[in-house]
């Protein structure tokens, strides 16, 4: 890649975000192409996110992700939504165009899309761990593929009853469950979506939501995150006899959409996924 001053940047804000794959995976994807186009990773604190934006902006980026933990707070700092962001009410893909920053939520577009290609998917209980960002985008994309009805469990109650009263108004059952809870109900659940950062390398690796004894056989299980590839709770999962999916499939098909809206061209998704799993495992691109 010849970096000069036509180089377009775009980048990922976040924190933490040093177990981040999307560079690998977008330079690959950017290389391929022959974009001049480079993708950049900035650990962003909360106090600092709205001088980060406006740096952003003043750069002329053409667009950046969002991750943990800014995704509903950097809605106020932009100048419009896309649909997909009013609905999930929140961001994790920002567009710049014409000086203007619009925001975008892809997660919704990448979790059910990976959902869609499941055989196995029973659309009955859905329940989500998680009433962030990204679990807003979960139960969004459960409403979009009909499930009769989803729990949110969540640490603090009233964010998770937000939310189901959100689903509810989409006129879909929803009920609000502490995460003490948890337990009670997964042992039914047709799938499961983990949209914390709990089993997130480094420091929450070792952590789970949930434990084998209260997986069901042959329900689905979606760990949004994807670093390690196999969390705490797929591992369990598998132990208990259900079909798993690593967070990594989400994060390629959302960071495709992100791409597309950047640059307008469809990206090579294959060439994505083998960039983002080659870093996973800590080889060379």
């Amino acid at each position: 890649m010849q970096i000069n001053s036509c180089t377009r940047l775009c980048c990922l804000i976040g924190h933490p975000v040093k177990h981040s794959v999307s560079p690998q995976m977008h330079n690959a994807a950017f290389k391929e192409l022959g974009l001049n186009c480079i993708y950049l990773v900035f650990d962003v604190l909360e106090e600092m996110l709205r001088e980060a934006v406006d740096g952003l902006r003043s750069l002329r980026i053409l667009g950046f992700n969002v991750t943990i933990p800014h995704k509903i707070r950097i809605i106020k700092f932009l100048d419009e939504l896309d649909n997909s962001a009013k609905l999930v009410k929140a961001v994790n893909t920002v567009v710049q165009r014409n000086g203007e920053l619009i925001g975008y939520n892809t997660d919704l577009y990448g979790i059910e899309q990976v959902l869609r290609e499941v055989d196995e998917l029973n659309c009955g209980l859905g329940l989500i761990i998680g009433a962030g960002g990204a679990g807003r985008a979960s139960a969004i994309a459960l409403t979009n593929l009909g499930f009769s009805e989803i729990i949110i469990a969540n640490r603090t109650f009233k964010r998770a009853s937000n939310l189901a009263k959100q689903i509810r108004e989409l006129g879909f059952s929803a009920k609000p469950i502490l995460l003490t809870d948890l337990s009670r109900y997964a042992s039914s659940a047709n799938l499961i979506i983990n949209a914390t950062p709990l089993g997130m390398a480094p420091n929450l690796i070792s952590e789970t939501p949930l434990k084998r004894d209260h997986i069901k056989r042959g329900s689905v299980v979606l760990d949004l995150v994807y670093n390690p590839l196999r969390t705490k709770l797929l591992i369990e999962a598998e132990k208990a006899g259900a079909y798993t999916i690593s967070g990594l499939k989400v994060l390629v098909a959302q960071g495709a959409r992100s791409f597309k809206l950047w640059t307008g061209i469809d990206p090579p998704i294959g060439t994505m996924y083998s960039a983002a799993l080659k870093a996973l495992r800590g080889e060379k691109t």
